[in-house]
């Protein structure tokens, strides 16, 4: 049978039966259905019923000619690029980019960009602490509609050995530069400190707040590791504290409080004090709720 037997069969209104007339009842029916579905209100066509749907979309077929639904309309997930370093998406308006190594080649990326028309987004990676990945991110851009969004959340479940995720309009124009943070490789050093008794650090477990800076320094010391300090600097007339950091061991009182230990994965401990009563700050420090 061939396939215009099928449609003769399968049609409810054929062309014998318009023969001569502007209109026949099967005609008039199926105009009514369709007509009837496209004043539907709004709210009632966002749960059709199965059959209601079919008959929109074959209605739409019979008119149009032809139907086509893409991943923008549905929201659709839709790999359009791989690599060993990085995986791409289309998701309805946006590309969704999964990174699989936390170095990748830059020509590689810039590769992957052009694969997908993004031909002036760049990325820049990171290296932080395991506990503080996903921490970073930063999108700087010209295009005034465009935006971007951190993903980390999801690269799992999308990826096996994903590192960290983001998502960024598709048809996005200028020049633009995501920043992203990745796990730091076995000792390199972190772009930003970390806590370090944190499990995995150079400290872990070691709990060093709230003892004087003598006591601190010496359990520091006794894990083979350099020492250098900070200040948090309680903030005048407000709640919280503004930070000086690099502070010379001369400045510090043996005495102090520590609020906390921090590493960069370098093999120094930063120790953060509190300054006791009546310090007084370095010239040019503000300890001001706004400083100029």
């Amino acid at each position: 049978m061939n396939n215009d037997q099928i449609f003769k069969d399968r049609a409810r209104v054929l062309d014998e039966d318009l023969a001569g007339r502007a209109s026949t009842a099967g005609a008039d029916a199926l105009l009514a259905e369709i007509v009837s579905l496209e004043h539907t209100p709004a709210r009632r066509r966002l749960m059709p019923s199965p059959g209601r749907a079919l008959l929109g979309l074959a209605a739409a077929a019979v008119l149009a000619g032809a139907i086509v639904v893409g991943p923008s309309l549905l929201k659709a997930s839709e790999q359009v690029y791989a690599s060993q370093a990085v995986t791409i998406d289309r998701v309805g308006d946006e590309y969704a980019f999964y990174f699989t190594e936390g170095d990748p080649d830059p020509a590689e990326l810039q590769k992957a960009f052009h694969k997908v028309g993004l031909d002036n987004l760049t990325v820049t990676l990171t290296p932080v602490s395991p506990h503080d990945a996903g921490s970073v991110f930063g999108f700087d851009k010209t295009d005034p509609d465009a935006k971007a969004t951190f993903a980390g959340d999801s690269c799992p479940e999308r990826i096996a050995n994903c590192i960290t995720a983001f998502r960024v309009t598709a048809d996005i124009t200028g020049p633009a530069e995501v920043s992203l943070s990745r796990p730091a490789k076995p000792g390199e050093k972190y772009a930003s400190p970390a806590d370090a008794s944190l499990p995995g650090e150079a400290l872990a477990g070691v709990k060093l707040r709230g003892r004087s800076v003598a006591e601190a320094v010496r359990v520091v010391r006794e894990h083979d590791l350099k020492v250098a300090y900070g200040l948090d600097w309680p903030l005048r007339n407000a709640e919280g504290v503004r930070f000086e950091n690099d502070v010379p061991a001369s400045r510090i009182d043996p005495g102090w409080s520590v609020t906390t230990a921090e590493t960069y994965n370098d093999g120094v401990i930063v120790l953060r004090a509190a300054p006791g009563p009546n310090t007084t700050p370095p010239p040019g420090f503000c300890v001001d709720p706004i400083c100029p």
